[in-house]
């Protein structure tokens, strides 16, 4: 008599299940309704409850993915992030780079549009009710970007030695957020006479450590 075990073909191991479509789909809707709350909420204000009726699903579901407002509010400041790093890969437009502060205005003027066309952004970053982690975080980011923005320098000019034990392009978009966040907190958002004089800031601190004059690198 034949075994029917014998003839039984071997399970094949089943694919490692990817995270569901809908936990997908719940996870962006939490921080969506997260994002357009902040439009008219502080930082401060927004709790867990708000954002699962504005993303109308059940709390619970909000803290499966979240357990604290901290969490939530870290996700969306690193996905801001991740949008600055897109506008800082966008190419220099070198046709308008006469001198080195030319850069550094360029860079600004992308990052004053985004702050003035997502006031989430504003208030997680710019905001006086910033938690402690966020603030953390922004300034390690900003090293990282300080060091994209020396590159960029480095690829048209010849820079003088410069601090090892700081990144003065850092330190440069720090005082223009400092600016920035001035404007937010007294008029809501970056007005165009402050967006100027942050960039008049930062340009100030560079000017300390730039010459005026710098030789071009040889192409």
């Amino acid at each position: 008599m034949t075994d029917d075990k014998a003839l039984a073909a071997p399970k094949a191991q089943q694919p490692q299940r990817k995270p569901q479509a809908r936990s997908l789909e719940r996870r962006r809707a939490i921080l969506d309704a997260t994002r357009k709350l902040l439009e008219t909420n502080t930082v401060s204000e927004i709790s867990l409850y708000q954002v699962a009726e504005k993303a109308e699903i059940p709390p619970s579901s909000v803290y499966h993915f979240f357990p604290k407002v901290d969490a939530l509010l870290n996700t969306l400041v690193k996905e801001v992030f991740a949008e600055f790093d897109t506008i800082l890969d966008q190419p220099l437009k070198v046709e308008n780079i006469g001198h080195w502060s030319d850069i550094m205005r360029q860079i600004q003027a992308r990052y004053i549009d985004y702050y003035q066309q997502h006031q989430y952004a504003r208030d997680l970053i710019l905001g006086q009710h910033i938690v402690s982690a966020i603030h953390h975080a922004d300034y390690l980011h900003d090293e990282q970007l300080g060091c994209r923005i020396r590159h960029f320098h480095e690829q048209f000019y010849q820079l003088p030695p410069l601090p090892e034990e700081y990144n003065i392009f850092a330190i440069a978009l720090q005082i223009a957020d400092k600016v920035y966040s001035i404007s937010h907190q007294e008029f809501g958002n970056i007005t165009d006479t402050m967006a100027q004089e942050g960039i008049n800031a930062c340009l100030a601190y560079l000017r300390q450590y730039l010459p005026e004059n710098m030789c071009l690198q040889n192409n």
